[in-house]
């Protein structure tokens, strides 16, 4: 890695705070995230890698919440990896469609099935919700793995719309999953 890469890199291993004792990170990792106003929705493990998924309220009602941020908290036994998976969503003003803003994962991050639980996680909120859809776009920033991102919307029953004449255009296509 050059000099250049390890200045601007946003790739993070923080040291656990016991070494190889992971129960004891996950309770004050899941601690530090409670006392930020975070709400804990679970603890997973996905092969070597566990996991507190969490969700922010920006001291809100559930029911009043505009905003909707959901967060993976990644915990190994090298530390924890930084930045956390996010989610960024918007109910719209009559609370019948979620927005989807952002799904933001670091590339050393990716294939690890994080954004599948974000998602999915979007998904459980509108059905509990009683929300008609979930819709967002695709960016031109994302073209260069388009197919990837196509496969990943499709297996979570998205419509995916690639606009042909987006040349030029920060949207490239639009997204659509209906509640059914």
């Amino acid at each position: 890695m050059n000099i250049f890469d390890q200045i601007f890199s946003r790739t993070k291993v923080s040291p656990l705070k016991r070494k190889n004792n992971i129960e004891f990170e996950i309770k004050y990792q899941s601690e530090i995230l409670i006392n930020k106003g975070f709400e804990i929705i679970s603890g997973l493990q996905k092969q070597d890698h566990n996991l507190i998924l969490y969700r922010h309220f920006y001291e809100t009602p559930k029911e009043d919440e505009t905003i909707i941020f959901l967060g993976i908290r990644v915990i190994t036994k090298k530390g924890i990896l930084y930045p956390d998976p996010v989610l960024k969503a918007f109910f719209n003003d009559e609370f019948t469609d979620i927005s989807l803003a952002d799904i933001e994962i670091e590339e050393y991050l990716s294939n690890h099935g994080y954004g599948s639980i974000l998602l999915s996680t979007l998904i459980e909120i509108a059905k509990k919700r009683n929300i008609n859809s979930i819709t967002g776009w695709i960016s031109s920033v994302d073209s260069d793995h388009i197919d990837r991102l196509v496969h990943f919307y499709k297996k979570h029953n998205f419509e995916v719309i690639l606009d042909a004449n987006s040349s030029g255009s920060l949207k490239i296509g639009d997204l659509i999953w209906k509640n059914i």
